[in-house]
């Protein structure tokens, strides 16, 4: 490749409920090009597929790149247990892939190479070399969304752990034998503070009688509250919804001051659609973890929102797959 082209990436963000793919030009991490579709996890593994080689196709239409600029590489974040070099998900928590070979059945209709990461090892990546992580060698990464996901970056390299799971921050332990987590341990912080968990509780307080405005959504969204009506129902005063977010929010902040004593971060970015669209849960949770954790790192640590919003999974899985090469 000669020294004055320009080099591109696909990035493709597969979560549970949304799939977001982005052309990316990996030196401004700037978005050329995106397509943004639902997953539909229940059509199953072959659908999904071809719903992602379809978005990658849309966008690189739209994008329409000179032919002689290249396209590097392909990138997927997705949620779950992944055998990165083989290419495979092992288990996805919302999607329904069981030891699925997603890189092979991307590659083959792009002939180009696929590099699988975690989403929100992606993500973190997206904000060390274009967000909120730029010139931070040492930060931790907190998705708060559907479930909550975390990404450790040490050194300005993402830190995987021993067996490549490190940074499971949702699965920490905040209530000792407390509610049961989708992981099947109890406790966990995911099973206090992500959007499910809110969801839970509200449903079951509007169940014993309590009132809320989001009855109806609760109802004909199929028990689903979006992170945009929990924002609405709070700036409307709803009673019960603001109790709900702040016991999420106080939970989150034992979270996040048990990762500032253990890891003693420079700075903890906060992401996902919760955080995005909850000022009082970012509000809450930062300012209650800074007061619980140890005086000398709690000082010391930064805290702010991710800059790259909702594009953080694509421009990080673009930029990770051109680092892999």
């Amino acid at each position: 490749m000669s020294h004055g082209e320009k080099k591109y990436g696909i990035g493709v963000d597969l979560g549970g409920t949304k799939i977001m793919v982005g052309v990316v030009d990996l030196e401004s991490g700037k978005v050329l090009a995106s397509a943004r579709k639902k997953t539909h996890a229940e059509r199953g593994e072959k659908a999904i597929v071809e719903r992602v080689n379809k978005m990658i196709h849309e966008a690189l239409e739209t994008a329409n790149l000179p032919p002689d600029e290249a396209v590097t590489g392909i990138g997927v974040g997705v949620a779950g247990q992944l055998d990165r070099k083989k290419g495979v998900i092992l288990s996805s928590p919302n999607i329904p892939f069981d030891h699925f070979p997603l890189a092979e059945q991307i590659q083959d209709e792009f002939h180009l190479p696929v590099t699988l990461a975690n989403d929100v090892e992606a993500a973190a990546y997206g904000e060390l070399f274009h967000g909120a992580g730029k010139g931070n060698p040492l930060f931790v990464c907190v998705f708060v969304g559907t479930g909550i996901g975390g990404g450790i970056v040490q050194d300005g390299k993402l830190y995987r752990g021993a067996s490549g799971t490190g940074g499971e921050l949702g699965h920490m332990t905040v209530v000792a034998g407390g509610r049961i987590c989708g992981c099947g341990s109890r406790g966990c912080l995911e099973a206090y503070s992500s959007r499910t968990a809110m969801t839970h509780v509200i449903a079951a307080e509007i169940k014993r009688g309590r009132h809320s405005a989001v009855k109806q959504e609760l109802e004909a969204d199929g028990g689903v509250l979006r992170s945009g009506m929990i924002a609405e129902a709070i700036q409307a005063g709803d009673e019960l919804v603001i109790e709900v977010a702040r016991e999420a929010a106080e939970y989150l902040g034992y979270g996040l001051a048990s990762i500032i004593n253990f890891y003693n971060p420079q700075k903890i970015i906060l992401g996902g659609g919760v955080i995005e669209a909850l000022d009082l849960i970012y509000e809450h949770a930062t300012r209650r973890a800074r007061e619980i954790a140890l005086p000398p790192p709690a000082q010391v640590v930064e805290f702010s929102r991710t800059e790259l919003g909702d594009d953080a999974g694509t421009v990080g899985a673009a930029t990770l797959a051109s680092a892999a090469r």
